[in-house]
């Protein structure tokens, strides 16, 4: 009975506020409307939170990328995280039957770390790493360009 009392209260709340702007017909807006679209979303400290909400969301974020595996001469796509590590890289290849072991990741012309994030790397959607052994990565500045492909 209490919450359709509350219910109906609300709803004649909201009655008189649609009532009294239909009825002021001047420029001049009823106190508990916005004025503007501005003024639902930028208030003091609105920015702030606007870029905690976005830098909580990029943990959702997934990368399309693909590891070139230079020995076997073949292309694995994989689905990362901006925050996934080397190792975790690695564990990845694992997963799906392809061994790291004694191998280096290349992008653009440089050895990334094991413990060095994706996106610490600059790696994003679409690029292209270089898996290969260590026997042969003295000869890497040749083979791999500037923007992560292969030549």
């Amino acid at each position: 009975m209490r919450g359709t009392q509350r219910g109906n209260r609300e709803e004649q709340v909201w009655q008189e506020v649609l009532s009294d702007s239909r009825q002021t017909a001047s420029s001049e807006p009823h106190p508990c409307l916005p004025t503007s679209r501005l003024d639902v979303h930028t208030g003091p400290g609105e920015l702030d939170r606007m870029d905690t909400l976005r830098r909580s969301l990029s943990r959702w974020k997934r990368y399309h990328i693909k590891v070139h595996l230079a020995d076997e001469d073949l292309m694995m796509p994989l689905t990362v995280k901006p925050r996934d590590t080397v190792m975790d890289l690695r564990a990845l290849l694992v997963r799906e039957g392809v061994t790291s072991w004694k191998k280096s990741f290349y992008y653009n012309s440089r050895q990334l770390e094991e413990h060095e994030t994706l996106k610490e790397a600059n790696i994003q959607n679409g690029s292209v790493l270089l898996l290969v052994s260590n026997t042969s990565a003295g000869s890497l500045p040749e083979v791999v360009s500037s923007s992560g492909s292969w030549t």
